[in-house]
């Protein structure tokens, strides 16, 4: 049996959590990963030349393909793995799934605002002006996760996996920002560490940068 393919550029971005969520269950997959050129060009070329020929409706990256299942789109992405392997992780109940489509959208909106000073040329004055407009959403998540393990029930879900990515930017751009916030947060990512593999995932050498080339503060 041929291995499934998660396709993305060479950079952690939306893909990341995807390839923890992977390791996690045990999946062996190929981790295809396309080159971004340098400035001033960035060229695409390395995921431009191919991406009309490998049979999507909706080219786009991140991609997975599995035998022949060709999907495109993050959540869609999310939701197949899951379906696939552990369903549990889209959430047991009507209650826990719709917590975790909430919790999903909080944080995309979240990490587009930090991203966006990220990809700045200005980051440097940009993003500590986003850490600080993005304090208000970090205190609800101090609030809601306070007394949990997990986001959503007593187990862990996808979203979990993109939280975890979601603060581990944080603490790159910041050590101090979420300790300076609340304890709270080292102590869920200690959580989602001690799952299987996770540790072993994010304790690799030579982790990809963040962001690509054109971002103005990569990691």
């Amino acid at each position: 049996m041929q291995q499934p393919i998660l396709g993305y550029w060479e950079i952690r971005g939306y893909a990341e959590p995807l390839r923890m969520l992977l390791a996690h269950f045990g999946v062996a997959f190929e981790d295809k990963q396309y080159i971004l050129g340098p400035a001033p060009d960035f060229d695409r070329s390395d995921w431009l030349n191919v991406k009309e020929t490998l049979g999507f409706d909706f080219p786009n990256l991140p991609y997975f393909i599995d035998e022949n299942i060709k999907l495109t789109e993050t959540l869609a992405i999310y939701e197949y793995i899951c379906a696939k392997y552990n369903p549990s992780y889209l959430g047991n109940t009507i209650v826990e799934k719709a917590y975790v489509a909430m919790i999903t959208g909080v944080l995309r909106d979240f990490n587009s605002a930090i991203g966006r000073a990220c990809y700045s040329q200005d980051a440097a004055t940009l993003i500590p002006l986003a850490l600080e407009s993005q304090k208000p959403v970090l205190a609800r998540f101090v609030k809601y996760i306070e007394g949990k393990t997990f986001l959503v029930g007593d187990h862990p879900t996808y979203v979990d996996f993109y939280f975890y990515e979601s603060l581990d930017r944080l603490d790159a751009i910041d050590p101090s920002y979420l300790a300076g916030i609340s304890p709270l947060f080292e102590a869920y990512k200690s959580h989602i560490r001690s799952l299987t593999h996770v540790e072993e995932f994010v304790s690799r050498p030579n982790r990809l940068h963040f962001q690509g080339p054109a971002a103005g503060w990569r990691g």
